[in-house]
């Protein structure tokens, strides 16, 4: 899907450099630029960690071949000691044979006898001229081999320098990738955990029922109260209401209360 997008958004951008010129290519590559930022943003982090990974990976092939380089140039650089090690020892031996034959020409005798063969003194002298001529181009061979052993070790060092910077920096890049991919899960199982929601409607249903019930258990105990002090009032007495019934009994019964009197002293 990221793919289609991004070639999609390719191919309009590509139309419509054709279709209005060059006088739109900076706003062009500004929307082009978006898009890249869009989709690379897209691509989840799991997956741009995977890559990170893979490509990390890749050094490790690079390594190889740069340690490879390094053994055979140690190989090569082993060789040319060698060879400067025999060349050192035959300008040894040739400087004493020069020596050697020089001493005997300037002893002035006419022939000399090496190995049990008979030799003149012109002879010898031009033996001497051929071992010096091989002498001294051995020795500049010499010279230039120091010097390219010399070169040789200097750029050895800056390879095995350069490999094991290469070597730390790809085993850095895995640290941090392990530490990356960590932070990743944490933050992930954050957003998880955040996310997580309960199925609480039954709960939610049964409060708003109790609610519901202790509301009308409320209302009820209300209205009973409201009722009970109206039909349980204390009945109170009117002075007024006495008075008029006192006077109602006398006036019904004239001549009742002196002999109601009486009795009560007969009594007493």
């Amino acid at each position: 899907m990221v793919k289609k997008t991004a070639i999609g958004g390719g191919i309009a951008l590509l139309l419509m450099l054709l279709c209005f010129g060059r006088s739109t290519y900076s706003y062009l590559t500004t929307t082009l630029s978006r898009v890249h930022d869009s989709v690379k943003s897209a691509v989840p982090i799991d997956f741009e960690l995977d890559r990170a990974r893979k490509e990390a990976s890749r050094i490790i092939p690079e390594v190889r071949r740069n340690m490879h380089v390094i053994a055979s140039e140690e190989v090569k650089i082993e060789q040319l000691e060698k060879r400067i090690k025999v060349m050192e020892e035959k300008l040894v031996q040739d400087q004493k044979d020069i020596m050697h034959l020089k001493a005997d020409l300037e002893s002035g005798t006419s022939n000399f006898i090496y190995g049990g063969v008979i030799f003149t003194a012109k002879e010898v002298k031009r033996d001497l001229e051929d071992r010096f001529d091989e002498f001294t181009l051995d020795e500049e061979t010499l010279k230039n081999l120091v010097k390219l052993l010399k070169s040789r070790d200097g750029s050895l060092r800056v390879a095995r320098e350069r490999l094991a910077e290469m070597q730390a920096v790809q085993r850095k890049l895995v640290v941090e990738i392990d530490n990356l991919e960590a932070r990743n899960k944490m933050v992930t199982v954050a957003k998880a955990s955040s996310e997580v929601s309960f199925d609480d409607s039954q709960l939610s249903r049964t409060r708003e029922l109790l609610d519901a019930i202790e509301s009308r258990i409320r209302a009820d105990e209300k209205l009973l109260n409201a009722e009970s002090r109206t039909m349980g009032r204390i009945p109170l007495e009117h002075e007024e209401e006495e008075a008029d019934i006192l006077k109602r009994v006398s006036s019904y019964f004239p001549g009742e209360e002196a002999q109601a009197g009486q009795l009560v002293e007969v009594v007493h």
